[in-house]
């Protein structure tokens, strides 16, 4: 066992969490080692057609970062999502102009978001990147021993804090959390890219049918990312059905709103899980991002999340190393303390519009219909909406203290 502390902290995972971490600490005195599985060429190669989308929260956050500026020509602002439930009277449209805020959210390319925040770092001299690597096992003591394989080798690293970003390293992990909370929502999630006649939307639409949950949100010109969560049955219909026949299924459940739909590309499916984990520290070891938290897409909620996650806990490593005595423990602890609560509620908001919202039960449409009736007709209620799908119920501290520094 090595006594020596190499790193201040040990990342272990180089997706878009650890990446965004990552930046919130470039430049300052912390060091910081990241563990990549991919090479380093893979994020100038990465030629992935998935998008996400950003709240307008964490467009604030990564602009305070100052690495908005060149991802911005590569969004499409959502400054509408309109609601409704197939078969069902009611719907209602949440604006962004009702929150007085410029936009509810951007959709983005993966692969732009992932580079950026990669190139962003690469010159970083407080951060390495250990590219190729993969953890093989943990010592957790005051001082963290990190036993990893690179280039077929293996090598021991020492840190005084250990993060995961990532859930691929499941069996560490559970040796060092309590047993996470698990729910198998029996559903698939159908993703795929919708050309369609109609141009530069700046409307997102969320629709419940008997099956499950259709999201349809703009992209750039006439393209839309389709996200359809529905039953093992529903899914595995669709998943047989051909290109004619996917277009006219995916009409039908759209109808009209976002034109007419001229192709449908790179369509894949994905089981659709929660994972989470409602202590994520212990001692100086921490859960970060998907290694937290793995939610249901009907949101949108889990790399927002994750932002408010990494924006939170570097406020407190910076604010404690400022003193000039870094103590892990007792930041990871604050930091579990500072976040659980909006964690949880955000695990069970999505959990709850996942369950319920499904299924042909009558007086659960009615329930619905009122219930879209209601936010059409009350501003304040809309407005409610609104700030829980953009996380600004419990981030306006955490942007405020960002833009006071």
């Amino acid at each position: 066992m090595k006594n020596k502390v190499d790193e201040d902290i040990i990342l272990v995972g180089a997706g878009l969490t650890g990446l965004t971490f990552c930046n919130f600490l470039r430049e300052t005195d912390i060091k910081i080692a990241i563990f990549d599985v991919n090479p380093e060429e893979f994020y100038n190669t990465f030629d992935d057609n998935r998008h996400i989308v950003l709240s307008n929260t964490s467009k604030i956050i990564l602009s305070n970062m100052g690495i908005w500026g060149e991802l911005e020509n590569y969004c499409t602002e959502i400054k509408n999502i309109h609601i409704s439930k197939k078969h069902v009277f009611g719907n209602t449209i949440v604006s962004a102009k009702d929150e007085n805020i410029e936009s509810l959210g951007y959709q983005i390319p993966l692969k732009r978001l992932l580079n950026k925040l990669y190139q962003s770092i690469k010159l970083s001299k407080n951060i390495r990147v250990y590219s190729r690597s993969e953890v093989a096992s943990v010592i957790q003591d005051d001082i963290i021993n990190v036993k990893f394989i690179r280039n077929k080798k293996e090598e021991t690293i020492s840190s005084r804090a250990l993060i995961f970003t990532s859930g691929s390293q499941l069996n560490i992990v559970k040796d060092l959390f309590q047993p996470k909370i698990q729910k198998d929502y029996k559903q698939n999630a159908i993703v795929c890219e919708v050309l369609t006649d109609l141009h530069d939307s700046i409307t997102a639409f969320e629709r419940f049918t008997d099956d499950g949950i259709l999201g349809v949100i703009p992209r750039k010109k006439n393209s839309w990312t389709l996200i359809y969560s529905t039953n093992f049955k529903e899914s595995g219909y669709i998943n047989e059905l051909s290109k004619s026949e996917l277009k006219d299924y995916f009409q039908n459940l759209i109808g009209s709103k976002c034109g007419g739909i001229i192709d449908i590309k790179n369509l894949v499916s994905y089981p659709l899980k929660l994972n989470f984990y409602e202590n994520f520290t212990n001692k100086n070891t921490c859960l970060l991002g998907d290694a937290a938290h793995t939610l249901h897409p009907i949101a949108g909620q889990s790399f927002n999340l994750s932002v408010r996650d990494c924006l939170e806990i570097t406020k407190m490593i910076k604010q404690y190393s400022s003193k000039g005595n870094i103590n892990f423990s007792h930041i990871f602890s604050d930091y579990e303390n500072n976040r659980k609560k909006e964690v949880q509620r955000i695990v069970k908001f999505t959990d709850f519009l996942s369950t319920f919202v499904h299924g042909r039960n009558i007086v659960k449409n009615k329930f619905i219909s009122l219930f879209l009736l209601a936010i059409d007709s009350n501003k304040t209620l809309r407005i409610d909406v609104i700030r829980y799908l953009l996380g600004v119920n419990f981030s306006d501290k955490l942007i405020s203290d960002m833009k006071n520094k």
